[in-house]
């Protein structure tokens, strides 16, 4: 997971912005969100960017914004922005080509007070030798495609500053997709 401090200066809303790839929000224990450790590691931050979600995630406290596959097991996304920003928070529709295989969630931060903007792009990109692979060559759509949208803030306004997290799968040659790591479920009730 990664954790971002409010490094923009269009930002001063945002205090901290938190991208992690939670494997399916309802896991092998349960449902993470009903999981306290998982809740109270992810609700102090303003802004949540999660990956591989698998379905809608909701939060008490934060408004979501998800993007969800629909085939195939696996990918995502959710953006949760805390319910004391959504007013400062407008969600960018954009149309995926049908060659793009990634989830995106593109959410607009407007500080109202200067106009600045900050873009934040929440993306999933399966891996290269996944099921869908016909899809995520080592030179794919999605790469353009993000790419277009980039160029697209950038030409509708040159201050804009854009804040891309997630999971894109890195193309790094013969390697596995997926390393099995050991799973450990621990009752916190008792």
């Amino acid at each position: 997971f990664r954790h971002f401090s409010s490094l923009l200066c269009s930002m001063e809303l945002v205090n901290s912005i938190f991208s992690w790839n939670i494997n399916h929000i309802n896991g092998i224990c349960g449902k993470k969100t009903d999981d306290k450790d998982f809740v109270d590691i992810i609700s102090s931050h303003d802004v949540i960017c999660l990956q591989e979600t698998g379905n809608d995630v909701h939060l008490p406290g934060y408004k979501s914004f998800s993007h969800n596959r629909n085939t195939g097991k696996g990918g995502g996304v959710a953006t949760l922005v805390r319910n004391k920003l959504t007013s400062y928070c407008t969600r960018v529709d954009c149309d995926i080509p049908n060659d793009c295989s990634l989830s995106v969630v593109i959410v607009k931060v407007t500080n109202s007070t200067t106009g600045s903007n900050t873009i934040i792009v929440n993306v999933y990109i399966p891996p290269a030798n996944s099921v869908r692979k016909g899809t995520t060559t080592s030179s794919p759509p999605s790469f353009d495609f993000l790419q277009d949208i980039f160029s697209r803030f950038r030409h509708d306004d040159s201050n804009v500053e854009i804040i891309t997290c997630g999971d894109f799968n890195a193309r790094i040659g013969a390697t596995h997709a997926h390393i099995d790591h050991p799973v450990l479920c621990v009752d916190t009730t008792a």
